[in-house]
């Protein structure tokens, strides 16, 4: 498919999320009155910048929220990337070559944190104006379970200790995903901090199981 067609493509199948705004393309420099969609030119079909006032969710055109679809997210990455890989553009304007692989890295960058259900939390805390303070301690009561739930990990040495440990804290992990969910429709942020921090506790177990699963060869 063209760059043209798919221009005109974009808004009739609306594959992604088009933001369109009047702004002079750097290439043919046209801009009165003339809509650009977040990818090409409407006029030379030059790829565009991408415009730093948008977030990781408009840039992946799927809705601000905690509850993201994997899938969705998953195929507007991969849709995006299609049109925007640096080898599309060799035979192009270096420029454009320059903002392919600006954009395709921006792209990257959106789609892991989105992804990860932590960096999600952090960012979309992050886009609220706040940040897990680095010196957030967790109350006494839970830094106790969180020790002895490393202590089971270190001390795990069969398969069926590991598959086991590994389901409880994935399940850890969802319950606090719907927490954050909820807090984060509430707009209740302290409560969003702490959740996170939690997560970050239980993230890094899981990390530790992963890796025991790789070491012993274990089969999932």
């Amino acid at each position: 498919m063209s760059i043209g067609r798919f221009v005109w493509n974009f808004g009739r199948q609306n594959r992604f999320t088009i933001h369109q705004r009047y702004r002079s393309c750097w290439s043919c420099g046209k801009n009165d009155n003339n809509l650009i969609s977040n990818l090409f030119c409407s006029h030379c079909k030059a790829l565009q910048k991408p415009d730093k006032a948008e977030n990781y969710f408009c840039i992946l055109g799927v809705k601000e929220t905690y509850d993201v679809d994997e899938t969705d997210l998953a195929k507007k990455y991969k849709d995006l990337q299609k049109y925007l890989h640096p080898d599309k553009y060799a035979n192009r304007d270096q420029k454009e070559q320059e903002i392919s692989a600006q954009y395709s890295s921006i792209v990257n960058d959106a789609y892991k944190t989105l992804l990860e259900p932590l960096a999600r939390g952090i960012y979309m805390l992050r886009l609220r104006g706040k940040e897990i303070p680095e010196n957030t301690e967790a109350d006494q009561e839970f830094l106790v379970k969180i020790m002895e739930k490393n202590e089971e990990v270190e001390e795990a040495s069969t398969e069926e200790d590991i598959i086991k440990l590994n389901k409880e804290n994935k399940a850890m992990i969802k319950d606090l995903q719907k927490k954050l969910s909820t807090a984060f429709f509430d707009g209740d942020l302290k409560r969003v901090t702490k959740l996170l921090t939690y997560m970050k506790y239980y993230t890094s177990i899981d990390t530790q199981i992963e890796t025991a699963i790789r070491n012993k060869g274990i089969i999932r």
